[in-house]
């Protein structure tokens, strides 16, 4: 079977004009669900905090509970517990290690529930005071629709992941009114891929969330703000600092996040209790400081203007902190994209008062992205982000700069993030290291090939045995050819040899015997098209022809893993090439002067 090569830039078929239309409805009905998210949290907040019946999108505070406020989020945990353990523990935690488990793992299939479950448990969460935000559900809802809707129809787990991801990219989008933002996310986070067939559909995804948000919800910046950055050397070296701090605040949460979820664990109880610990801290802590509770929007605002006032600032940072880390380390439903905002610019914004900065709004938008870039190791998101929750442009330089630093050193101090911990813990690799696979830069022409033994369809038995035996000809199986050079199939040494006490045998054309056909690649092909082949037709060699069919040599696996060798020789072995005159004479004198030791200590043993 012959295998021929359709090299190109991007691995893309038509195919992906189906999956953006489906993409279309995915993201529909992502918006759609976002939506009802809103909704569903204004009700339940209406429902415990204030005791009435409406979906209004309303905070948490102030509110008339007193010491009832400490009773609100406990009831809250308990239902999450019971939705948990009868319903789908799927809905447990912030949803994002979740999607990146089904789409690794799961083959991107969420079960239908998962979609009813979990916008309703995280709308109680955060409807009880749940320090959450409705991003990390939304992103797992979202998902769900794209999952679910992918599974009716016939699609491969990788269509069926660009659904998902669509899904996720529509929620999100809907939610903060972040297109662009919403697309990177995912691709940097869920996709684990670069490609226009993924791209595409969640991009078109992402934009209809948008159109259909902006005519219910109405469009503009969720936060606005006009915080007038430094654009000098200042403004540079504030952008630097958020650049250590974030990465450094990102390490801390991820381990106290960490660190709470392995306290738990050795409680004694059942997890389906732990949410409603987790809301006594929460209900604790709102009655301290009633801004901790809830999505917290109105306190990013607030931080977005520079109008949160240090003493407030101070108590949110705290108090929001320690509610967030022990109620999300005991596995309720929420999203962690806003309390890292929030937490970020709170310490953005003592910072900045701490240094009497005449705009303190630059250093919470700055604290904002940083530490969202720290914690998610997503940085061109947490700089879009940003600019499409703000919409001020201005702040574009201060904080790639903040971003792209938060990003570096948080890889550098912290081997797993939140998002990823949590697979890791069940023996799961997820690497984000992305790159062209070195095996897709090779051809097989630029290989250096076995040569195999060939032999014409028109030679005899018998001369082909006189020529083993006058020449070094191995004891091998053999290419047969036609008289023009083309391949025609290969010859079993085993079965030449079942002929050779036959009288007519040794007389009759090697084309006419036990000629079996070959697996063949031309040598155009890549590497990795010639892997992909060995493992699908289960083989440990191919025959490698050229464009008029004639064999140019044998392909093995063990050739193949020779390219990778050769990768890790490019990563690991370090050369100068070029020297300064002056550089290069006391380089020598070095050498010589090593040599010379070295030489005297070989006389002197």
């Amino acid at each position: 079977m012959q295998h021929t090569s359709t090299l190109s830039d991007f691995n893309i078929t038509p195919r992906v004009l189906y999956l953006s239309f489906l993409a279309v409805i995915v993201g529909s009905a992502g918006a759609l669900m976002a939506v009802v998210l809103t909704k569903l949290i204004g009700f339940f907040t209406n429902l415990f905090i204030y005791h009435r019946i409406s979906f209004e999108f309303v905070k948490a505070y102030p509110n008339q509970l007193g010491w009832g406020i400490i009773i609100v989020p406990i009831i809250g945990g308990l239902l999450i517990g019971l939705m948990a353990r009868f319903g789908s523990d799927k809905i447990r935690g912030h949803g994002i290690p979740e999607a990146m488990e089904a789409i690794l793992i799961g083959k991107s299939v969420i079960a239908p529930k998962v979609a009813v479950l979990k916008p309703i448990s995280a709308a109680i969460s955060i409807g009880s005071g749940g320090p959450f935000g409705a991003e990390g559900p939304i992103i797992m809802t979202g998902g769900s629709i794209g999952s679910v809707i992918g599974q009716f129809l016939y699609l491969s787990a990788a269509e069926r992941k660009i659904l998902l991801l669509a899904g996720a990219a529509a929620g999100m989008c809907a939610t903060f009114n972040a297109p662009i933002a919403s697309v990177l996310f995912v691709t940097e986070l869920l996709a684990f891929e670069m490609r226009p067939r993924s791209i595409m559909p969640i991009a078109l995804a992402s934009g209809v969330a948008d159109f259909i948000r902006i005519g219910i919800l109405g469009g503009g910046a969720i936060f606005p703000s006009h915080a007038q950055p430094l654009m000098n050397m200042e403004g540079m070296a504030v952008g630097l600092l958020f650049g250590i701090v974030g990465p450094l605040i990102a390490y801390l949460l991820t381990k106290l996040i960490y660190g709470s979820e392995d306290l738990f664990a050795k409680l004694p109880l059942h997890w389906m209790y732990w949410p409603a610990i987790g809301g006594l801290v929460v209900g604790a802590g709102g009655f301290l400081v009633p801004q901790v509770l809830g999505v917290g929007y109105d306190t990013i605002q607030g931080l977005a203007v520079g109008q949160v006032a240090l003493s407030l600032a101070l108590k949110i940072l705290l108090v929001k902190t320690v509610v967030w880390i022990i109620s999300l380390g005991s596995g309720t439903s929420g999203g962690i994209l806003a309390p890292i905002l929030i937490i970020g610019g709170t310490l953005g914004e003592i910072m900045g008062m701490m240094f009497h900065a005449p705009a303190p709004a630059v250093w919470s938008i700055l604290g904002m992205a940083a530490v969202f870039a720290g914690v998610t190791r997503s940085p061109f998101t947490a700089v879009l982000f940003l600019l499409e929750l703000t919409h001020d442009m201005q702040m574009l330089l201060p904080l790639t700069i903040a971003c792209f630093l938060a990003y570096g050193i948080s890889a550098l101090v912290l081997s797993r993030s939140i998002l990823t911990e949590k697979i890791a813990r069940r023996n799961r690799l997820i690497t984000r290291d992305y790159g062209i696979d070195p095996l897709e830069l090779y051809t097989l022409a630029e290989l250096p090939l076995e040569q195999p033994a060939v032999v014409s369809e028109e030679m005899t038995l018998s001369e082909l045995i006189r020529k083993q035996a006058e020449t070094d000809m191995k004891m091998e199986d053999f290419l047969v050819v036609s008289t023009e050079g083309r391949l025609i199939g290969y010859m079993k040494h085993s079965e030449l040899w079942k002929w050779v006490y036959d009288k007519r045998a040794p007389y009759s054309r090697i084309g006419d015997h036990c000629v079996c056909p070959v697996n063949t690649i031309t040598c155009q092909q890549t590497a990795s098209e010639a892997l992909t082949l060995l493992l699908k037709e289960s083989e440990q060699k191919l025959v490698v022809i050229d464009e008029h069919h004639c064999p140019k040599g044998i392909l093995t696996a063990s050739m193949l893993l020779r390219i990778r060798e050769r990768t890790a020789e490019e990563e690991h072995d370090r050369k100068r090439y070029l020297f300064l005159p002056w550089i290069r004479r006391t380089a020598s004198w070095k050498k010589l002067a090593i040599h010379s030791f070295q030489e005297v200590e070989r006389k002197a043993e």
